[in-house]
């Protein structure tokens, strides 16, 4: 943000205000000596802070300050900069400003004893897809981020209490294309100690807090989506705080987990809310987790619960591990009365991935019309049959 003024003499106090927006305030208080300047927020809650990088450029002014300047505005108290002081009275004078904003508090220090919230709602069990110094996205300035695996419109809840500073709810088109970095939803969270919890992704519409809203952690605050640089639905979850260069740096959280108070997430495990009196933190794989799916045309999953298919359809057996680790699976799969020999699959989980699936082509033969049987078994142990009918 730039602004440029020319100087005349003033035989009083002349104060004049630039806003950037929702951010900031540039206050010039000019008198016939000069121009005291001085920076507020544009919100004037109390919680409100932004860090604030402040040049300029004189022509017959002078100040002891050395520029570029730093400043941390907080709450709705204007901080003074400085005093611009007329060099020549006789002489035309000239000054331009220019700043740029970041949310937050750059001096910050992440109170590291908190343990944050799982930021989606109880009974939800959700999927590490990336996690901190991801492949994809999570390196950088934002290693130490945390994206879940969940479907579009799960409700997403607060990790930790705070104000709600900014949020972004219009957009609805997400994919994998630089165009879209700048247009995923978002709800941006400050805390106590200056940080800030970004939850980003969300759905058209999904945001139901509002700036200025003080939320408690576990409070419903939107709903997940697929809007902006993203590969899927997903929830992109982050603490981060400005650094001198203006730029997010993400800081490393625990959680409260089914494992533990204070758990590190890991990449590619699942992840729920403990509950009181109930451990299954031992399990590697739950029943609805063992699911027969839809393949499209690029025998992409598309669907799945499905009990239903048409001969020459594709379909996946698909098995969701709660985490990596190299499980036999085995698959027999069979038609009733037909005569046919089962079908079977056999093979070892990779160690580094926790969904496995194979998937099977239905021949386009009418003997295959009729209710198809899929037993699964888990390192020798009988997991689940599924049933299922093709139809012509």
């Amino acid at each position: 943000m730039f602004f440029g003024v020319l100087f005349g003499l003033y035989a009083e106090s002349n104060v004049t205000e630039e806003c950037n927006q929702e951010w900031i305030c540039l206050v010039q208080t000019k008198d016939d000596e000069g121009i005291e300047l001085s920076v507020r927020n544009y919100n004037p809650h109390p919680k409100v802070t932004n860090s604030v990088l402040l040049n300029v450029t004189l022509v017959n002014f002078k100040t002891d300050l050395t520029f570029p300047q730093f400043v941390v505005v907080k709450g709705p108290t204007p901080v003074f900069i400085t005093k611009f002081l007329l060099e020549d009275k006789t002489k035309n004078a000239f000054h331009s400003f220019s700043f740029r904003v970041r949310p937050g508090d750059w001096d910050s220090v992440h109170d590291d004893s908190v343990s944050y919230l799982l930021p989606f709602a109880q009974g939800i069990r959700a999927k590490v897809v990336q996690g901190y110094n991801g492949s994809v996205t999570h390196f950088g300035n934002f290693v130490h981020a945390i994206d879940f695996g969940i479907p579009v419109g799960t409700p997403v809840h607060a990790a930790r209490k705070g104000y709600v500073m900014a949020t972004e709810s219009r957009y609805s088109e997400g994919g994998f294309r630089r165009d879209l970095l700048s247009k995923a939803n978002f709800i941006i969270i400050q805390h106590d100690d200056g940080t800030l919890g970004n939850y980003a992704h969300l759905m058209k519409n999904g945001v139901v807090v509002k700036v200025g809203d003080m939320v408690d952690a576990g409070q419903l605050i939107g709903y997940s989506g697929n809007t902006g640089y993203t590969q899927g639905p997903h929830l992109h979850f982050e603490v981060h705080k400005p650094n001198r260069q203006l730029e997010v740096t993400t800081i490393p959280t625990v959680f409260k987990t089914q494992y533990s108070d204070r758990d590190t997430l890991k990449e590619y495990y699942m992840y729920w809310h403990p509950k009181q009196g109930v451990d299954l933190s031992t399990v590697d794989i739950f029943d609805e987790d063992i699911q027969i799916c839809r393949l499209n045309a690029k025998r992409e999953k598309v669907q799945c619960g499905e009990t239903s298919f048409q001969l020459g359809e594709n379909f996946l057996v698909s098995l969701e591990f709660v985490k990596p680790g190299n499980h036999r699976i085995e698959v027999d799969i069979s038609t009733d009365g037909k005569g046919f020999e089962p079908i079977k699959l056999d093979w070892v989980a990779d160690k580094n991935l926790a969904l496995e699936a194979r998937y099977v082509s239905i021949a386009n033969n009418p003997k295959l019309i009729g209710r198809w049987k899929v037993r699964v078994r888990v390192n020798g142990e009988e997991k689940k049959i599924l049933f299922f009918n093709v139809k012509a």
